[in-house]
């Protein structure tokens, strides 16, 4: 089964599962590694802006990822928190990207698509330490399209 469709069996599957409260607008701070499951293994840095705008019962997010090929990718998008129980949160999420390549993978062109499933523990504070993984591609609007996996760690604190 293909990234994009284990993400959005997990997103069916999370629609059942309570929501949790409203995300407070919060920043965060990722680190990890980019297209992780090929040979050409890529660093990489984020930094993720994190609204509790309502769309369609789901958050507001945008953010800047760069890699140490000097690709980067400024993205907008949607996410839902839902409660795994106690402090446990689990958080899909889909935004539209715009890729500049610099020395790094050629992903068919700028116009990308970023679809994320992340598992995190939020303290009471807010704060939230999480695993994420995300699925970067054109969904075949362009004729290349090899897509690029990333694995990260990331940090979240309200403002």
């Amino acid at each position: 089964m293909c990234a994009r469709s284990t993400l959005f069996v997990a997103f069916l599957l999370l629609a059942t599962v309570p929501a949790v409260a409203e995300e407070p607008t919060s920043l965060a701070f990722s680190g990890g590694v980019s297209n992780f499951n090929k040979s050409e293994k890529r660093v990489e840095i984020g930094l993720e802006f994190r609204t509790p705008i309502n769309v369609w019962g789901m958050a507001v997010a945008a953010g800047l990822t760069v890699n140490d090929d000097k690709s980067a990718w400024i993205f907008g998008g949607l996410r839902r928190d839902f409660s795994l129980g106690g402090p446990w949160v689990i958080t899909p999420a889909f935004a539209i990207a715009l890729y500049e390549q610099g020395d790094g993978k050629d992903l068919g062109g700028p116009l990308e698509f970023r679809s994320a499933l992340e598992i995190g523990y939020q303290w009471p504070s807010r704060k939230r330490l999480a695993f994420a993984i995300y699925h970067l591609s054109n969904a075949g609007i362009y004729d290349h399209n090899p897509g690029m996996n990333s694995l990260i760690l990331t940090f979240s604190f309200p403002l």
